[in-house]
């Protein structure tokens, strides 16, 4: 069904199942990955959060924020990581009681490994023409941002989240932590000076 100004009916519930698509697509791409290297696919995502470094804070908590599952998944996660040799434990210098996650050096070379694995994603949003690829991002990140504040993401470090963000008018970016203004390309997805709106 078509409405008027040949606008889809149910055009939100499309973008909705074309992102369902989205996401099962790169589920089982980790997924296949994972099992490449004998991982769960929660596993290789630790590992992966470990090794781009702070936001979070290599904590077991912060983690288990950050993949949105409970502090005793990711402490089991953790254990079996430094059994194979990937993670290592380390006293907190600032407080002797936390136990700081960091890469191994095995896993510090798995890490590295992994980055390629996505080399066909990028591929294909590579193709995209950099203008479509600037729409792309903006769209995504206010997607994001209305998925914050309906609850859905806990955890998004979004220029369009963060409280230094300004739209000075539609599609001129500013931060003003940074003072400066950002182009559509140059807004960030894991901004480590993110300070949340609310």
């Amino acid at each position: 069904m078509v409405t008027s100004g040949d606008r889809p009916a149910d055009l939100p519930g499309r973008i909705v199942a074309a992102l369902d698509r989205l996401a099962r697509a790169q589920r089982a791409h980790r997924q296949t990955v994972a099992e490449r290297h004998s991982l769960t696919p929660l596993q290789l995502d630790l590992l992966r959060v470990v090794a781009d470094g702070a936001p979070p804070e290599p904590v077991v908590g912060q983690l288990a924020r950050e993949l949105a599952v409970s502090q005793p998944t990711v402490t089991d996660a953790v254990h079996t990581l430094a059994r194979k040799g990937l993670l290592a434990r380390r006293r907190d210098p600032a407080d002797a009681r936390r136990r700081v996650v960091e890469l191994a050096p095995r896993g510090a070379a798995l890490a590295t490994e992994l980055q390629q694995v996505d080399g066909p994603l990028r591929d294909a949003v590579a193709a995209l023409d950099p203008t479509a690829q600037e729409d792309t991002l903006r769209s995504l990140l206010g997607l994001i941002a209305g998925f914050v504040d309906a609850g859905v993401i806990t955890v998004a470090r979004t220029c369009l989240t963060c409280r230094f963000h300004k739209e000075l008018v539609p599609g001129r970016h500013h931060c003003t932590l940074l003072a400066m203004d950002l182009a559509r390309g140059d807004l960030r997805v894991d901004c480590p000076e993110h300070v949340g709106v609310g």
